[in-house]
Parts: structure tokens; C-alpha cells; sequence
């Protein structure tokens, strides 16, 4: 979101400065992020759903951001502005002075509620980047119910919160008191077969990773290895007490 903020500004310093003096070079962008950022200029300046019936955004402003995000048409160059009303505040707060977790998941929120629809594949990367541990938790949960809601969804990870979460998301459908799309609480499900895990694994010769399909284990949980940091932390600190009481 601060990189749109950028790219207009140029836009316009561009464009007030045609037939003046040379264009500057400016960095390229990845095909990716420049699709990103065209979609967010293009987005239309009525803040209204793509499908009018169901926002599937409302559940991460309600849970997560505390707020709303939604779009403001500028006057003075006809590109849209993107800002968070906290709850109850009367104003709007620029995008570029609210949290990280804010500024992160707006643009989540704008797709959700004006691109994506069921049919289409959502990729998030690395969410738990600006996530507290409880909020990347409910961020699974969100992005479980829009697999229910027929969106495919892609999310790459090194948080063993959000395995943890999508282990629990599918065991809960094994469960004879929810349905298999039921959200009770906040407790969705999903079938085993709607959800796959893969690890990538490094490789030395040749130099890359290696792909292998994880499965729940015996607790249910993904075998991620991320669990051997946690134990490896423990038995440090056990081992610090230990020689500390034998002084």
C-alpha cells in the first residue's frame, strides 16, 4: 500500500511534467507487484462489493483490523485513496499512519471485496509478517471460510500458528457437532481433502529446494519441523536452570 502511494505520485510528477524535460528512470517492478499496483489504481470509486450480496472482507475488518478500509476518490487527479476508520472514530487515518497489520491486510481486504470472487485463486504470502500470534490464527480461519466460499487460496508460511490452526480447521470437520462448512465462534472446518500442505526442503547439488506433500500425523498435526525450534528453545533454557540451581 505505500508502494501505490509512491507509484501515483510519480504518476503525477510525470504527468504535470510531460513535454517539459525528460522522463527520469525510474526502478522496474516484478510483472507481479506492477499487477498488483494497476489493479489498486483501477479499482472502481464506488465502494461497493463485486458481488452484492456477500463481502467476504467483512470478517478480517470485523476481527482483526478493528475497522474499515475503503477508498476515497481524489478531486485533484482522479486516483483513488486508500484509508482505515477505526470503530467508533468519526474520521479517516491515512493508510501510510496506521499499524502494519493494517497497511498489510487492506490490500486483502480491497481484493476481497472488489476482485476476488468464487473461481479465483487468492495467493498471501507470509502473512505472520505483521501478525500477532492469536491474530495469524484467525487469519487461517478467515481464509478458510473463503474456501468454503468456493476462492481457492494459496498462502506460503513459516508459522507453526497457522499450521497449527489449519490442523485444528480440519480436524473439526471430523466432528459429529459441525457441519463441514459450518462457523460456530469462529470455528470453521474443512474437509481433509480440501486442504494440502507442502514443505520445501533445501538441497544442496544441485542447488535448490525439494517439494514433498505433508500429512497430518498421528496428533493431527503437520509435521513441519517448526516444532524442533520450539523444544530446542526449551531445553536451552531447562539446561541454563539446571546449572544455575547446581551452583
Amino acid at each position: 500500500m505505500h508502494a501505490h502511494n509512491v507509484v501515483v505520485t510519480a504518476l503525477i510528477l510525470s504527468a504535470s511534467t510531460a513535454g517539459l524535460r525528460p522522463a527520469a528512470r525510474m526502478p522496474m517492478l516484478s510483472g507481479v507487484l506492477a499487477d498488483f499496483l494497476e489493479q489498486l489504481i483501477e479499482i472502481d470509486s464506488v465502494d461497493t462489493p463485486i458481488n452484492n450480496t456477500i463481502d467476504h472482507s467483512e470478517g478480517i475488518e470485523n476481527l482483526m483490523l478493528g475497522g474499515s478500509i475503503s477508498i476515497q476518490q481524489e478531486s485533484h487527479n482522479n486516483y483513488p485513496r486508500f484509508v482505515y476508520r477505526p470503530k467508533d472514530w468519526q474520521n479517516d487515518l491515512a493508510l501510510a499512519n496506521a499499524s502494519s497489520m493494517v497497511s498489510e491486510l487492506a490490500p486483502v481486504v480491497l481484493y476481497l471485496r472488489h476482485i476476488v470472487k468464487p473461481g479465483n485463486v487468492l495467493i498471501v504470502e507470509e502473512p505472520e509478517s505483521h501478525l500477532h500470534p492469536a491474530m495469524q490464527v484467525e487469519f487461517m480461519r478467515q481464509l478458510s471460510a473463503l474456501v468454503n466460499a468456493g476462492i481457492k487460496v494459496i498462502v506460503t508460511t513459516h508459522s507453526e500458528w497457522l499450521l497449527e490452526e489449519l490442523a485444528n480447521i480440519v480436524q473439526r470437520s471430523a466432528s459429529p457437532k459441525l457441519g463441514y462448512d459450518t462457523v460456530q465462534g469462529n470455528q470453521i472446518a474443512l474437509r481433509p481433502d480440501q486442504v494440502g500442505a507442502w514443505l520445501f526442503e533445501p538441497k544442496n547439488r544441485p542447488k535448490g529446494s525439494v517439494v514433498k506433500e505433508i500429512l497430518p500425523g498421528d496428533s493431527g498435526l503437520y509435521p513441519s519441523g517448526y516444532d524442533d525450534v520450539s523444544a530446542a528453545l526449551h531445553n536451552d533454557w531447562a539446561d541454563m536452570l539446571s546449572e544455575r540451581d547446581n551452583m
